[in-house]
């Protein structure tokens, strides 16, 4: 023979250590935390699951099979008004063959006295 396996074990070894960096990363980005209204952040998550579910019907498919439909509620909450929030959202649904008006209708509905969750961003100066 002659082959010994020391050339894969230090592959592994390597592939944990890449994989423990990753964590530690990971770990460091979570400390930054913002105090959230949980009742706003229920309210969040209920809209969320909701659009997810209206958007499977609107393109019939799974959420896995979904194309990159990305809705992002704190972007229609800084629209100007109803009107910019439907344009950014027939924007956003461009590629969907079934009506999106009352979807669209529905969801501005629902938006509608709701804060934005995202911090304010700092202005460099």
């Amino acid at each position: 023979g002659g082959s010994s396996g020391s050339s894969s074990r230090e592959d592994s070894v390597s592939a944990a250590a890449a994989v423990v960096q990753v964590q530690q990363r990971r770990h460091q980005q979570g400390k930054v935390t913002v105090k959230y209204d949980r009742k706003e952040l229920r309210k969040r998550l209920v809209l969320e699951e909701w659009i997810v579910e209206q958007l499977g019907q609107l393109y019939g498919c799974e959420e896995e099979e979904m194309p990159e439909v990305e809705i992002d509620i704190d972007d229609l909450l800084d629209a100007a008004n109803e009107e910019e929030r439907a344009l950014k959202l027939q924007e956003t649904l461009v590629d969907c063959y079934k009506p999106t008006e009352e979807f669209i209708k529905e969801l501005l509905t629902r938006i509608r006295g709701m804060r934005k969750l995202s911090p304010p961003q700092k202005k460099s100066i």
